[in-house]
């Protein structure tokens, strides 16, 4: 330590190192024997942060030690960064951070609090190695609330951007107009669009008629690439976001308004260009020929799925009838064919949430899914496997939609269970999906298909874009693209493009010159990044909607299937309400457990109790945390209907008397079987 009185006796020069940061955000210093802390003041001139040793001139005011920086003599070596989000909960004139993270039960202390106030939500970094770790707020999206702060936190969480820039702006007022005689003009044919009660964008519209030999069929899709051209600022933008994204109070679409709600929508009555997959298909589905065309299309009607439900079952309208009647027969066509390539068949139970502007949750209930919704399934399967087929006939580079078989380790993950079941699956080399589709079908007999359904899909590989074609395994297809949806998927952008290259077409919107293999590879993995961080954001801010939906439900009782099983006890699902959360282990029976068949068992050692993937339980909601998602319940035995506390184990008397259990009584293991997930 260098030590050199000033002429005034209240100050000396000192060499020290910054260690900290004050609940203000002043910065921290001492000198190596740690015993003075001094205040740093002006530590901006020199950028010092923590860790960085300088010399400066110490000085006392009201009774605390300051140092005014003169020059930074050692920087510090690289911090890791950490980025956290949360809540800011002042305690007394402490501040502190409570994560919004379900796997983050400790709060932070917050050292730089950047003038955010309690109750606010924020992004902070986390500095630092090892378990103590300072946080400094470097982002504020203000009061904590689910409509829109949780949303921007949700979003950039998971780097998801949702502001347009000025020059997308600019091109959005130069967008070129369609020629209408050079396309083929649909106008008198009565497509018609078939999609949900709130949707906006309508990207596809479909026809059929029938005729001796099967069916002819038209595939309208929103002619985006025409708009939207290789190299435009609008163009970055589209492919920066890679898709839309749908969280259950807002949507933060791929492209702008002017042209995912209106330009390129096919809205009823309305001439809008369009790229049109004209397939013709035999009896049995089998596509018999096809081919492609700019058009021209004018949309004869916006129906919704329930409209086209209530025509197939049945309720008379002279219009429903003339176009819906032969749509459905062309569909049961096609799902002959479905059936015969062996598709896989996975029934997949997903939530519709519906709240208020303000953010406040309405209503909660399973997704309906109708077979009009399956009608439009097929058809766009359709168009996706003949435009997959007419790009490599050309020979056009394409992204494809591929889709590779389960991997032999994730066989092995579920055959303990299987045998467990008397059942069995071939080994990879020789798996089809309707291997999968017997096995899901033999289940659905006992009683555990829903179970069975969520591992099958656990065991599939994640379907990916690329310019490789490797074939679909899961729909049972060699060739297959993604072309039916490009207002919300820029992969069904390319493409179109491609189609535009492939066929010649006039007006542009084509692939651009000398892209090459390594670029397209890239951009399969980039849009397989965006599509995933889409997913994840989906999930997180309606498990923050399902959280704040059941928080007034905390203290009763419901009936849960175990998901998954870990060392932190077991995760079940909240069938009612489509809600995930944790029973943790000290809410089980006091017992010393363990995992086995491949995690799909938890078993106490002591006592023989099992627990299962698939089974049904009873379980008492204990916390819901709009802030975190996260739900926590305690386990309660069926037979008895004693709940067990999660510090020791032990039981005591539930606060109500529980419902009747609609599951199992909970048995022990029998010696010598094993018992089955129900």
């Amino acid at each position: 330590m260098t030590k050199k009185k000033s002429q005034k006796n209240t100050e000396e020069t000192l060499t020290l190192t910054v260690t900290d940061c004050g609940s203000q955000g002043d910065l921290i210093a001492r000198a190596p024997d740690g015993k003075t802390k001094y205040y740093v003041a002006g530590s901006r001139r020199l950028k010092l942060d923590i860790g960085d040793e300088f010399v400066g001139t110490a000085y006392k005011n009201s009774g605390e030690m300051w140092v005014k920086p003169l020059a930074k003599t050692k920087s510090a070596a690289p911090q890791e960064v950490e980025t956290l989000y949360g809540i800011v909960d002042k305690r007394g004139d402490r501040y502190f951070l409570k994560a919004a993270e379900k796997n983050r039960r400790m709060d932070y202390l917050l050292t730089g609090v950047n003038k955010a106030k309690d109750g606010d939500y924020v992004r902070v970094e986390l500095i630092g190695s090892g378990r103590f770790k300072e946080a400094r707020v470097v982002k504020n999206f203000g009061s904590f609330d689910l409509n829109k702060a949780t949303a921007t936190l949700v979003l950039e969480k998971y780097d998801i951007p949702y502001l347009w820039n000025g020059k997308v702006e600019k091109e959005l007022h130069k967008l070129p107009s369609f020629n209408i005689k050079a396309r083929a003009d649909l106008t008198d044919v009565p497509l018609v669009t078939i999609d949900g009660d709130d949707s906006r964008d309508f990207d596809d519209a479909v026809w059929a008629e029938e005729t001796a030999v099967g069916f002819n069929l038209i595939v309208a899709i929103a002619d985006v690439c025409f708009y939207v051209r290789s190299g435009t600022e609008l163009d970055r933008e589209a492919y920066n976001r890679g898709n839309s994204v749908y969280l259950p109070n807002m949507v933060v679409p791929m492209l702008p308004e002017k042209l995912s709600n209106d330009l390129c929508s096919l809205m009823p009555e309305k001439p809008r260009a369009a790229i049109a997959c004209f397939l013709s298909i035999d009896k049995e589905g089998r596509i018999v020929s096809y081919d492609f065309a700019r058009a021209v299309i004018r949309s004869a009607a916006r129906l919704t799925y329930a409209q086209v439900q209530k025509a197939v079952d049945g309720q008379k309208s002279a219009f429903m009838n003339k176009v819906i009647t032969p749509i459905y027969a062309a569909y049961q066509a096609l799902s002959k064919e479905r059936v015969r390539r062996g598709a896989l068949e996975l029934e997949t139970s997903e939530v519709k949430i519906k709240v208020d502007k303000n953010g406040r949750v309405l209503s909660v209930c399973p997704e309906e899914h109708l077979e009009s919704h399956k009608i439009i399934e097929e058809f766009m399967v359709a168009a996706n496997n003949a435009a997959a087929l007419a790009l490599e006939k050309a020979k056009v580079p394409a992204m494809f939609r591929i889709h590779d078989r389960p991997r032999e380790e994730k066989l092995e993950e579920i055959k303990p269970l299987l045998e467990s079941l008397d059942m069995s699956l071939p080994d990879v080399p020789a798996l089809l999906p309707q291997h999968f589709n017997k096995l899901i079908a033999a289940c659905e007999k006992k009683g555990y298909a829903a179970g069975i359904s969520e591992l099958v899909l656990r065991m599939q590989c994640q379907a990916q874009y690329s310019p490789k074609n490797i074939g679909h395994f899961g729909l049972g297809l060699k060739d297959y693209v993604h072309f039916t949806s490009p207002i919300r998927r820029y992969a069904d952008l390319l493409v179109h493009r491609a189609l535009v290259k492939a066929y010649g077409w006039d007006e542009g919107g084509e692939l651009p010159e000398g892209i090459t293999a390594a670029e397209f590879e890239e951009e399969g993995v980039h849009l397989c990044d965006t599509e995933r961080r889409a997913v994840n954001a989906e999930r997180d801010m309606t498990a923050r909607f399902l959280s704040a939906y059941l928080e007034p439900a905390v203290g009763e009782e419901f009936d849960v299937e175990i998901s998954g099983m870990s060392t932190a006890g077991l995760f079940v699902r909240l069938a009612a309400a489509g809600a995930e959360g944790l029973i943790p282990m000290g809410s089980l029976p006091n017992d010393e457990y363990e995992l086995k068949s491949g995690n799909m068992v938890l078993e106490g050692k002591r006592s023989g109790l099992e627990f299962s993937f698939g089974e049904k339980l009873k379980a008492r909601l204990l916390e819901a945390s709009p802030i975190t998602g996260g739900l926590i319940f305690k386990y309660i035995d069926a037979e008895s209907g004693e709940a067990y506390d999660e510090k020791s184990g032990s039981r005591r008397r539930p606060e109500r008397k529980p419902k009747a259990a609609k599951s199992a009584p909970r048995k022990k293991k029998s010696k010598g079987k094993k018992k089955c997930a129900k």
